[in-house]
């Protein structure tokens, strides 16, 4: 890879600092986060730091769209930040700098991070690997949400794809939105079987052909009742014990314990690359609940 995180862990330090933590103009901020963003589309196009990165430039919005397939939600949100950052740098532009800007940019960089993670599961199949599941549900579920919800445009048959996507939008949104994400699907769910027969064929395999059988037996008889049992268990542990974390801060302890992954391979690597970028310079904010509950049960 030629970008590499630590060439720009002090820049990235500074700009993420400048632009969450210190008590800044929101004019000043905006400057950071499109300077971030400069950063991150580094990070997307493996460009060393030797090389200019501006986000108008012709050269980069090609290669990003042609990276990316085009995704809008990716090229519409550089742009963004692009012409909201033009009003923080240029001297002709006088009006005001609201909340809403900022908090518009702050949402593109979100679609922006997501667009990462969606580049590398249209390379590297999503639910293949349990690790990489694991390391993937420590990211704060906004972004988990944006992630699965372009891969459900691209893959709308993978079964892990439906289940994550169902149940983050209970933790990104509430349980509403997530049971009418299913209603609105109930035909196509109720027609599709909660395993794949490849999965079958693994558990035969590695417990034999019983076990198989009562796995068929025990499961939901299709992902459209799969997914409404899911929402509602997981619901109820959020009422009682409340959502374990919301954003990078509360998250990033638990990502320094268990989201860095062992192993050496191409998609590993990468994956671990991603995760160590997108948690940088984020403070590690102090959460009781990561002591509560099972890590087990956490990284389900």
């Amino acid at each position: 890879m030629k970008f590499r995180n630590e060439a720009y862990t002090d820049l990235v330090n500074d700009v993420v600092f400048d632009a969450f933590y210190a008590e800044r103009t929101n004019r000043g901020k905006i400057a950071s986060i499109r300077q971030y963003a400069e950063i991150v589309v580094r990070k997307i196009l493996d460009i060393p730091e030797n090389d200019v990165v501006t986000l108008g430039n012709k050269a980069i919005v090609k290669q990003l769209e042609l990276v990316s397939n085009n995704s809008q939600l990716l090229m519409s949100s550089i742009e963004k930040i692009r012409l909201i950052g033009n009003k923080c740098t240029h001297t002709q532009e006088i009006g005001e700098i609201t909340d809403d800007d900022v908090r518009d940019c702050i949402n593109c960089l979100f679609n922006i991070y997501a667009s990462i993670f969606v580049i590398y599961f249209q390379k590297n199949k999503f639910g293949s690997k349990n690790e990489v599941m694991s390391a993937f549900s420590i990211l704060p579920p906004i972004i988990r949400y944006l992630t699965l919800n372009e891969l459900y445009k691209e893959y709308p048959d993978n079964l892990s794809i439906i289940d994550k996507l169902s149940l983050v939008l209970l933790k990104a949104f509430d349980k509403d939105q997530a049971i009418q994400w299913v209603e609105d699907r109930k035909e196509k769910l109720s027609n599709t079987l909660p395993y794949t027969e490849e999965a079958i064929d693994e558990i035969k395999q590695k417990y034999g052909p019983e076990v198989a059988q009562q796995t068929i037996k025990n499961a939901p008889s299709n992902m459209y009742i799969s997914c409404l049992d899911r929402i509602n268990d997981v619901d109820e542990i959020i009422q009682r014990n409340g959502l374990l974390y919301s954003n990078f801060e509360q998250a990033k302890e638990l990502y320094l314990k268990k989201g860095i992954l062992t192993g050496s391979s191409r998609e590993i690597s990468y994956f671990n690359s991603i995760m160590e970028f997108v948690y940088l310079g984020r403070k590690k904010e102090n959460n009781p609940k990561l002591e509560e509950i099972n890590s087990y049960f956490i990284l389900k």
